[in-house]
């Protein structure tokens, strides 16, 4: 009688209070978790914009073994308490003599969720499915790859699972990994002593973490998505992680490329057609810097033309000093500075941080992700047209076509630039050296997302149209 009252006694403390005979899942509009028994978050699985979106993008972040898991595993269940307090869960893990021992709170909204800690532990921090590279080939690999962040103050280290350099760290600041789209970082209340998994065999990202005292320490967890206004709310400091391997005022830019593209994508609801615009709005913008730009080499091609044959003669009569000497003379007879021809390099100048802002922003934006356009399946992979029957070393097993159609535009733009004055030698050698720059830009952008060569496409398009009309204005009759 005295074991039947005892074992009724034991249902219901575990119906009240609950020892873990089972995970524990706590859904929220941003996240869907799963807990171990021992307070361990096992599964992560985080929404953006959130999880009722009708176009939700989601991101598996947990490892098969867990995302955050203390160490040593397997030590017996405990207790726990669960319960929702100011739109936020908390779910207490307590030993057996009642102690407390890890406490969660999840808020109901956001990727923010804090862990606190009554005793020292290991903890080993594991990275998931989103920080798995996807099978790209050729420069397309590099936007790819996962790396480890360290935060100190204003400036992130960032470094790879193949660094092999020093990985033990100590940190009192945000800490953790981040794929083009994701991260899970922790803020530690104290400084905690860190050690990256790396070396030229590691293939997923995981960090072991050691508290160094008994005393409280709670963390917080950013686990969600590398976007300005999900990481600027979550934390200021966050921020910055948008671009961060480039100097402040290419962050600028490229943030101010990314609301232009969000405010055409509100007017143009579809994302492929808004970075063709975006990319049509910005030759219209930098047209009078462009237009400077070809003046200044229109300059230097015309100098080229008239000094041409004269420089030929020298390099064919004189060897040595002797033609350096000839070749100098020559320009000053000309009027022509030596370095004439870096002339034309000033208004690339300006052109080149567009260029790289564009760049940075269409490769970080996660709204781009798994959105169709035509025949491209995701935006933010190359486009996969057709299969090939062989694996090609560097441009992969897929054919890309737009990479194709961009580099056709930019040769028909090439053909269509008029220098009036301009000697044939010289047109032949520019139109080779265009050649040369329109096959590195192929190979460059092979294996890139199809959206960066989409606008890229876009403005040699535009170059074309351009072409065009300024050829009729020279040769109206052809």
């Amino acid at each position: 009688m005295i074991y039947r009252i005892l074992k009724a006694l034991s249902l219901c403390s575990f119906l009240l209070v609950g020892t873990a005979l089972a995970d524990i899942a706590v859904e929220t509009q941003s996240l869907k978790l799963i807990f171990s028994d021992q307070g361990d978050l096992m599964q992560v699985e985080a929404c953006f914009p959130d999880c009722t979106a009708k176009k939700v993008k989601r991101g598996k972040l947990s490892a098969e073994k867990g995302m955050l898991v203390f160490e040593p595993t397997g030590t017996p269940p405990l207790e726990f308490e669960r319960k929702v307090v100011n739109s936020q869960t908390i779910l207490t893990f307590s030993d057996v003599a009642g102690n407390e021992i890890r406490r969660w709170e999840i808020p109901n909204q956001g990727w923010m969720v804090s862990l606190a800690l009554k005793s020292a532990a290991q903890i080993k921090l594991h990275a998931g499915d989103a920080y798995t590279p996807p099978n790209t080939s050729g420069f397309g690999y590099l936007l790819e790859q996962t790396r480890y962040l360290l935060f100190d103050n204003s400036d992130i280290e960032s470094f790879g699972t193949d660094n092999t350099e020093d990985a033990q760290h100590s940190s009192s600041g945000w800490f953790g990994f981040r794929s083009r789209f994701w991260a899970t970082l922790i803020l530690p209340e104290r400084s905690v002593e860190l050690n990256f998994d790396t070396g030229e065999t590691v293939v997923e990202a995981a960090v072991t973490i050691l508290t160094k005292s008994n005393d409280l320490q709670v963390m917080k967890l950013y686990i969600g998505p590398i976007e300005p206004a999900a990481l600027n709310k979550a934390a200021a400091e966050l921020g910055g992680l948008m671009y961060s391997g480039l100097w402040f005022w290419l962050r600028w830019i490229c943030q101010g490329f990314y609301s232009l593209l969000g405010g055409i994508a509100v007017l143009v609801p579809n994302w492929g057609f808004a970075i063709m615009l975006l990319s049509v709005l910005v030759v219209v913008v930098m047209l009078p810097l462009s237009r400077y730009a070809e003046r200044l080499q229109d300059q230097v091609n015309i100098i080229d033309s008239r000094l041409a044959p004269q420089l030929s003669a020298i390099k064919e009569t004189f060897k040595g000093a002797k033609q350096s000497e000839k070749i100098i003379a020559l320009y000053k007879k000309e009027g022509v500075h030596p370095l004439y021809s870096l002339k034309s390099m000033l208004g690339i100048i300006f052109i080149i941080p567009v260029f790289i802002g564009v760049f940075n922003m269409l490769a970080e934006n996660i709204h781009l992700s798994g959105v169709t356009f035509l025949w491209i399946k995701d935006l933010a992979l190359p486009d996969a047209f057709s299969q090939l029957s062989m694996n090609i070393p560097f441009f992969g097993d897929k054919l890309n076509l737009l990479p194709f159609i961009m580099t056709g535009f930019s040769f028909a733009a090439a053909k269509l630039h008029v220098t009036p004055g301009m000697d044939i030698a010289v047109q032949r050698k520019q139109s080779r050296n265009l050649v040369i720059m329109s096959v590195s830009f192929l190979v460059l952008f092979y294996t890139f997302p199809a959206g960066m060569v989409l606008y890229w496409l876009t403005s040699n398009l535009v170059s074309v149209l351009k072409g065009l009309v300024t050829r009729y204005r020279v040769f109206p009759s052809k």
